[in-house]
């Protein structure tokens, strides 16, 4: 892998812009009550690709690794953000925030191993750090709005 720490400038503008769908979702529900569960719903089901994105963004890294025992492990990691994501979408949407947003914090270990072990670029970190920050702290904020707004009596 390359030694050069600088985020390419397509990556970070890509990964930037793949924020934009969850800014969108806690702006419509903050300035839109009337939208909040449908944003929510939205915001629940793109933030689920999102997490499916990683894994398997994390299981092409991975499947050129020539050792098959750790190759074996980590494809076996790989997949758990989709087998965790998946569920998300199942549950109340206020809890299916709190899991995305939990399992967007939970990434960032093995994006820091992958990158450790040389199998990610020297780069991966400073792309995938503000993403997966960005995404858990959106996600979070979502469904706390979610919660909050339930609590709060009507008028």
């Amino acid at each position: 892998m390359s030694t050069d720490s600088t985020v390419p400038r397509p990556a970070l503008l890509l990964g930037l812009a793949g924020l934009l769908p969850s800014l969108a979702m806690l702006a419509v529900m903050l300035a839109l009550p009337d939208w909040r569960d449908a944003a929510a719903r939205i915001g629940l089901g793109y933030g689920a690709v999102i997490a499916s994105f990683v894994g398997g963004a994390w299981w092409g890294l991975v499947a050129v690794r020539p050792d098959a025992g750790a190759r074996s492990r980590l494809l076996a990691l790989s997949v758990l953000p989709s087998l965790i994501a998946w569920p998300a979408l199942l549950l109340p949407p206020a809890a299916g925030l709190l899991l995305l947003a939990m399992l967007f914090a939970a990434l960032l270990p093995t994006d820091a191993r992958l990158r450790r072990e040389g199998i990610a670029p020297a780069w991966w970190m400073g792309l995938r750090r503000p993403l997966s920050l960005g995404m858990a702290l959106m996600h979070g904020a979502a469904a706390a709005l979610l919660v909050l707004s339930a609590t709060r009596p009507p008028g």
